[in-house]
């Protein structure tokens, strides 16, 4: 069950970065957590054997690569027009913040600033 109450207000997101219409920028901002859940949680259970192998040569595992991925449809050159939605460097960095598999995949310790003592927590 996805709880509504669950996130700090802000989720994250610096006040200079934030637009005009906050509450959809919100809402936005939880159903990019729940995707990246939701496509975590099929990864870890399909690749369940194999996620611990790493990319040839690169050293990068395969739960590394995964958050990487995510981001890399976040990686364009936004327009000056006002949207109503968070920048895309926050659609990918908030999601994952908030994510203790993130955490653990990069060795984030508590409190640093892609590992918030305090996350969003959307399922009960």
């Amino acid at each position: 069950m996805l709880r509504q109450d669950a996130c700090p207000p802000d989720m994250k997101i610096p006040h200079k970065a934030r637009q005009e219409s906050d509450n959809l920028i919100d809402s936005e901002n939880r159903d990019d957590l729940v995707d990246v859940k939701i496509a975590y949680r099929a990864f870890y259970s399909l690749l369940y054997h194999e996620r611990r192998l790493t990319l040839g040569g690169l050293n990068i595992s395969t739960e590394r690569l995964f958050f990487i991925g995510h981001c890399l449809k976040w990686c364009s050159k936004e327009s000056n027009v006002v949207h109503q939605q968070a920048p895309f460097r926050f659609r990918c960095v908030v999601p994952l913040m908030n994510m203790p598999e993130f955490s653990n995949a990069f060795d984030c310790a508590a409190g640093q600033p892609m590992s918030p003592q305090e996350k969003c927590n959307i399922w009960s």
